[in-house]
């Protein structure tokens, strides 16, 4: 059996969990990678007030994942009650991507980019919770859909810091002596 028959094989793998967790990471990866290549970054928008790295990445890390997906599961529940899974999985989703634009922000790419993204990564998010609560409760099937959360913004830091990175070592290389 090969490496990654054996990983398929794996329990945690139920419902294509593993397949899922590597594709979105790549979709992301791609994604980020084609905003910062042909977007123009520094004309993303300007706050007085500096975030640290730190606390981005503590917010992005472990308060989205869990929060977020507290409050997708909640809706979810909700419009479960009200119209019986009618929609669920179209409504629920636009509505996690409407609480995204809650101040209007001049990103250095188009708009419906970040909504596809967004309602695609919620959408899979509350698939995976669909798929696993009933087999593994709601408790654990919660927090397979915050690891998924988790490491599609861990990869988000991860791109980035590869071009914070080159951009670094290209204004390094490319000082002129005396510089």
């Amino acid at each position: 059996m090969s490496f990654i028959q054996s990983i398929r094989a794996l329990p945690l793998n139920r419902h294509g969990f593993i397949d899922v967790l590597v594709g979105i990471n790549l979709i992301q990866a791609i994604h980020i990678t084609l905003i910062a290549l042909l977007s123009n970054l520094d004309a993303g928008p300007d706050d007085e007030e500096t975030k640290s790295l730190m606390s981005i990445a503590v917010f992005m890390m472990l308060v989205a994942p869990l929060i977020e997906n507290f409050i997708m599961i909640v809706a979810a529940a909700i419009h479960e009650k009200l119209f019986n899974r009618r929609l669920l999985f179209v409504v629920v989703p636009f509505i996690m991507v409407s609480l995204h634009f809650t101040t209007p922000q001049n990103l250095p790419f188009p708009i419906f980019i970040r909504v596809i993204a967004l309602f695609f990564f919620f959408y899979i998010f509350l698939k995976q919770y669909d798929l696993h609560k009933l087999e593994m409760g709601k408790g654990k099937a919660y927090l397979l859909s915050c690891s998924l959360h988790f490491s599609v913004n861990a990869t988000v830091i991860l791109v980035l810091s590869v071009f914070d990175f080159l951009i670094a070592a290209e204004t390094i290389f490319s000082a002129q002596p005396g510089e």
